[in-house]
């Protein structure tokens, strides 16, 4: 009996990891975040969102980021665990309206789809305009993501650049890097147009080959110029010495010729004589 209760305890399931532990499986991008937040997106999340902002290049177009949050080791940690497009918005290539229409849209995909969990924050495009938050977008995030938890996510699916703001002490500011996450053993990769892009030490950027190239044309330029005064110093020493040396010539033929003249000098008396 005692062997098979031993056998029977070889064959129980291991107890699932509680539901709040952090993601062990991440992958950082861009740098750590000092604030008193960090900010996990699921790997599935992350390349649905940059697969529906891909072509997304006119106007702008946006969602909602759904998840949970998790308070843990002195941060609030906010984990992004699905999206939501919102359908149904006034667009133009500067704005993004979320109708009434729109939110009914949005609650209804939640209730059916992302059970449990809440609004997070939302996401938006900016073609071809960069990374930061319009006037505008402020209005909409501090009237309708006013939550401590609620995040902004920025997209410029052209100049291929992306980018989370939170909140930060009562103010919006840009989060300096956050996770891609997903369940241990699997591997995760960015995006292969956004891995060009973000700050991450294991893929290649083109921002930083471009500005490593305009580094060494600066640097070429600076020995160029250090080159050319070197040159132009050494002219200069070069048309002083040839100066100084017509002089001396100079003198030397004033010499000559006195020394001529007080030959010819000396020699007239004795032909007087003769």
């Amino acid at each position: 009996m005692a062997k098979k209760a031993t056998k029977q305890r070889k064959k129980s399931p291991a107890k699932e990891l509680p539901e709040n532990l952090l993601p062990q499986n991440i992958l950082l991008v861009g740098d750590r975040v000092e604030a008193d937040k960090n900010i996990y997106i699921h790997q599935s999340v992350y390349n649905k969102i940059h697969s529906f902002t891909k072509n997304k290049t006119v106007n702008e177009s946006g969602g909602m980021l759904v998840g949970n949050v998790i308070e843990e080791f002195g941060k609030t940690n906010i984990l992004i665990t699905g999206f939501v497009e919102a359908k149904f918005c006034e667009a133009t290539p500067t704005t993004l309206k979320f109708t009434h229409k729109t939110w009914e849209f949005i609650h209804k995909e939640i209730e059916q789809k992302h059970k449990n969990t809440k609004i997070v924050g939302w996401i938006h495009t900016h073609p071809d305009f960069g990374i930061f938050l319009s006037e505008y977008d402020q209005f909409i995030h501090q009237n309708f993501f006013s939550e401590a938890y609620q995040i902004a996510y920025v997209i410029d699916p052209i100049r291929k650049l992306e980018g989370f703001y939170f909140w930060i002490n009562g103010h919006i500011d840009r989060c300096k890097g956050f996770y891609i996450y997903d369940k241990v053993g699997k591997t995760i990769t960015m995006h292969p147009e956004e891995a060009q892009q973000n700050a991450n030490p294991s893929k290649a950027s083109v921002f930083p080959l471009k500005n490593a190239l305009i580094g060494v044309l600066a640097a070429a330029v600076i020995l160029l110029s250090c080159f050319s005064i070197h040159t132009v110093r050494q002219l200069s020493i070069l048309e002083a010495q040839q100066e100084a040396l017509k002089e001396t010539i100079a003198q030397q033929e004033d010499k000559i010729q006195e020394l001529t003249d007080a030959l010819k000098n000396s020699a007239t008396p004795s032909e007087a004589t003769r």
